[in-house]
């Protein structure tokens, strides 16, 4: 019942009980009237259309700005033609409405519209909601058809340059035990950890020293790229944490184009990826509801990779560039072929270097990655 409604119910209510404690017919009567009108009205809502309707979203995952289509179907299962129905449907806070057209018995029509996506989020896209309210507007009634369906809007991803990857830091061998196992290079003999294979087993020191030694294999050609995403909202302004946030997702998207592993770390201490995920899906669902969070700090995020296995590349995506951040992501140069910081700002000032660290600052995602692609070009 709408506000009307509840004032009309009151005012004959009032009017028929004023009516009868004086005795006064007419009142009685007009407020008697307001009731009757109030119950007509009650009546013709719940007369609901015989409409059955079915709705898909496609697709069900899309990136920041592009399009997603709800498509309904709507059929008229009754013996009479139908009147055109709006039917409105909720995404987060917002309602979104349609026009059916009048429907002949047994008709089904098709009607699509886009839904918005600009905005990152995950979002419920409620039921389908065929509302209808009296000539009066004294009731109204919403009869939910369908099931809530789940949208997902990632962040935008923009096209980079890739950084050459593979590259070996040393052409005489390894340069560190920590150096990615694999099966190309021997490096040396270690003991035994639980896990080995126990095909590297090497008999003969192990039988001269007593105790399980192990071969020691590494591939320092294998490419692997970890991203640390600073989440903290005192280093962004109102818009460029969204930014900061396109400019991990479409890192993440260059470095694992070849199915090369990515993992993301942001300063709130998540994982998402890692050496062994070579798909970027679990990172760029992460990056889908990251929020900013105000735990944690950026160089207790990088002092963890000094111990950490290296890789081809180490990105730091940031707002306004702490200093002290400098020194503790060149000290990563041994682990790292290339230690970039890409910092997003309201406005650019002095642009800070440092040996052994790549700096490029932009105040959007676009400026940010197009002073990528230049570099890697250069």
């Amino acid at each position: 019942m709408t506000r009307a409604g509840w004032g009309a119910l009151s005012a004959g209510a009032v009017l028929v009980a004023l009516g009868a404690a004086t005795r006064w017919a007419p009142v009685t009567i007009v407020g008697a009237g307001f009731l009757l009108v109030l119950g007509g009205a009650a009546c013709y809502v719940l007369a609901s259309p015989p409409v059955a309707i079915e709705r898909a979203v496609e697709p069900a995952r899309v990136e920041k700005g592009q399009p997603a289509i709800a498509l309904i179907r709507a059929s008229n299962r009754s013996r009479r033609s139908l009147s055109p129905v709006t039917i409105e449907q909720r995404l987060g806070e917002s309602v979104f409405r349609a026009e059916l057209p009048r429907l002949r018995r047994g008709e089904t029509t098709l009607r699509t519209y886009r839904l918005p996506t600009n905005k990152r989020g995950t979002y419920t896209v409620g039921r389908v909601e065929v509302p209808k309210a009296d000539p009066f507007g004294l009731v109204r009634r919403a009869r939910s058809l369908g099931h809530p369906q789940v949208i997902s809007v990632g962040p935008r991803r923009i096209a980079l340059r890739p950084l050459p990857s593979g590259m070996s830091r040393n052409l005489e061998g390894p340069s560190s035990d920590m150096s990615p196992q694999g099966s190309v290079t021997f490096h040396r003999l270690r003991e035994y950890v639980l896990g080995d294979d126990l095909r590297t087993v090497h008999w003969p020191t192990t039988a001269r020293l007593g105790k399980l030694v192990v071969r020691h294999y590494v591939d320092t050609a294998q490419p692997y790229t970890v991203v640390v995403l600073d989440i903290r909202p005192d280093v962004y302004s109102a818009d460029t944490f969204e930014e900061a946030v396109d400019v991990a997702a479409s890192v993440t998207a260059c470095m694992s184009l070849a199915k090369a592993p990515v993992q993301l770390r942001t300063t709130a201490g998540d994982r998402a990826g890692g050496p062994a995920q070579r798909d970027p899906a679990p990172v760029l669902r992460f990056l889908t509801d990251v929020a900013p969070n105000p735990t944690g700090a950026l160089t207790n995020e990088l002092l963890p990779l000094r111990r950490d296995r290296g890789g081809s590349a180490l990105v730091v995506v940031t707002g306004a560039l702490e200093a002290e951040a400098l020194p503790a992501m060149a000290a990563l140069a041994r682990r790292f072929d290339h230690v970039v910081a890409l910092s997003i700002v309201p406005r650019i000032g002095p642009v800070p270097a440092y040996p052994g660290v790549e700096v490029l600052v932009g105040t959007s995602a676009d400026e940010v990655c197009r002073s990528w692609d230049a570099w890697v070009a250069s």
